[in-house]
């Protein structure tokens, strides 16, 4: 069983009072009031932001970084200045097409993907990890004695220099997607989350003697010891989790029809044996798919929920009948990371794939491109209750996915790409974009409170 970080305890308690804090000195009247507005937008170089991924802020570059398939590139804008760059642009997939040539499933060969970024000790690099699709048509399954550079691939590029530095084969036909990073064990944990018949997950040491290697899969095939279930709906988001030293896992789906009508599962894998050591099933009509992962103040671990949730059945049904209900719930929840039950259900705020926790002032922030009431950024509160604050709403009809965000833990602004062809027919909400909606921006949002605006000491 991994060690428990006394340290990372501290911190987890100095959170706490922290957004505590912040909540309690909140005038009664200003949790009813619209208290995040748009400060700014930044409209990245090159193409229109059509098509783009997860998104990520690194407080000690003074960074935030998304995943920009429509340019090949990273995107970096400067926290501070709000100046905008692409690195190592035209070095990824991009956008690819179901074409024949690919034999690609929509989505399941564009990049960038998932992306992070840390100071690599071992490097002494600030290094930014990306996962990306295939350049050629890979059908057939490789092995990782054979995996090619040209199919599914983890890019690894100075963020200094924009040079890439390695190009690491995971052996996929389709890409490489959602990415985590254990800091204790300095392991990267990465999926292919659109393999057939089944997706499978990788694990690459950063330093070490098979540093920049895939060293182990795993495979979600429900194939028995050393396997995950059966991932029928692929698989998301991962993260670390330093109070236990764990890696948590999203499975949207388990032996289901890949429709997120069966329930999805957090997996709990020991990274410094990459094993399998527990799982929590998470209840269908709380959390449908579950995507986006955000670690909270302990014990708390926000799950952005995806789908919607099996249709209620009406007044005197009998469920052994053929009769049906309406749609189902399109919820979120926060679960205890000690036993996976659930502490808080968000209803209706559903339709996420990226979810973040912001350590300064202690709130969670949704990416919900895929609500079907509206697309927003859903804000809640960690402590001392767990509650939905607001919606940000962007759009009420789509065509567009609005589904990355992330936050700066020091000035407190919130990052939440907005799509150049987020606009649908019946649309009446302006645009965060403005003049620019056609080219797509990164819209940057702000709290007119000081508890929430910065990282207090």
């Amino acid at each position: 069983m991994s060690v428990v970080r006394k340290g990372t305890e501290r911190t987890a308690r100095w959170i706490t009072c922290l957004a505590a804090a912040a909540l309690l000195a909140l005038p009664a009247a200003a949790l009813a009031d619209p208290f995040f507005t748009l400060k700014t937008t930044v409209t990245v170089p090159g193409n229109a932001l059509t098509s783009f991924d997860i998104s990520w802020v690194d407080p000690e570059l003074h960074a935030y970084l998304l995943s920009d398939r429509s340019n090949k590139a990273v995107d970096v804008i400067n926290t501070f200045t709000k100046a905008a760059t692409n690195l190592a642009a035209g070095k990824f997939a991009g956008v690819v097409s179901a074409e024949p040539h690919y034999s690609c499933p929509p989505n399941s060969c564009n990049g960038p993907n998932g992306v992070l970024s840390f100071f690599n000790r071992a490097s002494g690099k600030h290094e930014v990890w990306a996962g990306d699709g295939p350049t050629i048509n890979c059908l057939g399954r490789q092995t990782l004695a054979t995996a090619t550079t040209a199919c599914s691939t983890v890019k690894v590029i100075d963020f200094d220099t924009g040079a890439i530095l390695h190009t690491i084969p995971t052996a996929g036909q389709f890409r490489a997607d959602e990415l985590c990073y254990d800091a204790a064990d300095h392991l990267i944990q990465i999926a292919n989350d659109s393999e057939v018949p089944f997706p499978y997950i990788s694990y690459i040491p950063t330093e070490g003697p098979n540093a920049y290697k895939v060293v182990k899969q795993i495979q979600f095939d429900g194939g028995g010891a050393g396997h995950g279930p059966p991932a029928t709906n692929g698989i998301e988001q991962c993260k670390w989790n330093p109070r236990d030293g764990l890696i948590y896992l999203n499975i949207p789906e388990v032996n289901g029809d890949g429709n997120d009508v069966a329930p999805g599962w957090t997996v709990l894998i020991d990274p410094k044996t990459m094993q399998i050591v527990n799982h929590f099933v998470i209840p269908l009509d709380q959390c449908a798919g579950p995507q986006g992962m955000a670690i909270g103040p302990f014990p708390e671990i926000l799950l952005g929920c995806n789908a919607k949730g099996p249709p209620p059945l009406p007044a005197g049904c009998d469920p052994t009948s053929t009769c049906t209900g309406g749609s189902g719930a399109q919820n979120t929840v926060v679960i205890d990371e000690r036993n996976g039950n659930v502490i808080k259900t968000l209803a209706g705020q559903g339709g996420n794939d990226e979810v973040w926790f912001n350590p300064g002032n202690g709130l969670y922030f949704l990416a919900e491109g895929s609500n079907a009431v509206a697309v927003q950024l859903g804000i809640a509160s960690s402590f001392p209750f767990i509650a939905t604050l607001q919606d940000v709403v962007v759009a009420n009809v789509s065509v567009g996915h609005a589904h990355s965000v992330a936050a700066d833990p020091f000035s407190g602004e919130v990052y939440f790409p907005i799509p150049s062809n987020l606009d649908g027919t019946g649309n009446t909400i302006a645009n965060p974009c403005g003049a620019n909606a056609s080219q797509g921006c990164v819209a940057i949002y702000g709290s007119q409170f000081p508890q929430f605006s910065q990282w207090s000491h």
